[in-house]
């Protein structure tokens, strides 16, 4: 795996694999992951095919004892470098970037109808988010800060994880399917060893 091969995804972007036989992140954060689509002859096998299988951890939701609302911990035990979770929403362009108002569901079932968000409908949203006091927009920022993802209205778990300056959660950005490099899926991957039932946490300024 050290190298690309048999018209994979890596091979034609001139990447190496992102991963290990065992599924675990190996490149710096930082670097893209290109990971195998429909268009590559591998099979569902492929270790190259990662964050599209989706969660498989067990995870939970439960309320914070120190005022931060509701948070996600794990439970049972992550391994350091391992895919942990994407972070889903409605992505939509960003006011005032060039980009018109279209945005798109992100999600797991990418064959659904997209969802448009008008750049007026998005002001609107920043707006009640900024007076709320709550964080659900993630800046697609890979290459340009046209899109945003926004999680407050349709998502996953991801919704309820918590900001943290020491987190055990790092992102990665992923390409699959899509390889419009303004428009990564946001990937969200172990930094160490993680304990069951310990909360899961990101920098919400790392991206």
């Amino acid at each position: 795996l050290a190298e690309a091969a048999g018209g994979c995804c890596p091979g034609a972007s001139r990447n190496k694999f992102a991963y290990n036989e065992a599924g675990q992140v190996r490149i710096r954060a930082g670097l893209p992951i290109y990971e195998c689509n429909s268009r590559c002859r591998c099979g569902a096998d492929c270790p190259n095919r990662v964050v599209q299988k989706g969660i498989r951890y067990d995870l939970c939701i439960f309320r914070t004892g120190n005022g931060r609302g509701w948070g996600v911990r794990t439970l049972e035990r992550i391994r350091k470098n391992s895919f942990v979770m994407e972070y889903v929403g409605e992505v939509r362009a960003c006011p005032g970037r060039g980009a018109g108002g279209a945005g798109a569901r992100r999600g797991r079932d990418m064959a659904a109808p997209p969802q448009i968000i008008t750049s007026e409908e998005a002001e609107r949203r920043g707006q009640v988010y900024d007076r709320q006091g709550a964080t659900y927009l993630f800046d697609l920022d890979y290459v340009e800060d046209v899109y945003t993802v926004d999680a407050a209205h349709y998502g996953n778990i991801s919704h309820f994880v918590n900001h943290s300056c020491d987190p055990n959660l790092q992102v990665y950005n992923v390409f699959i399917e899509n390889l419009d490099e303004r428009l990564p899926r946001i990937a969200l991957f172990a930094t160490r060893p993680i304990r069951a039932g310990e909360e899961l946490t990101f920098d919400y300024n790392m991206h």
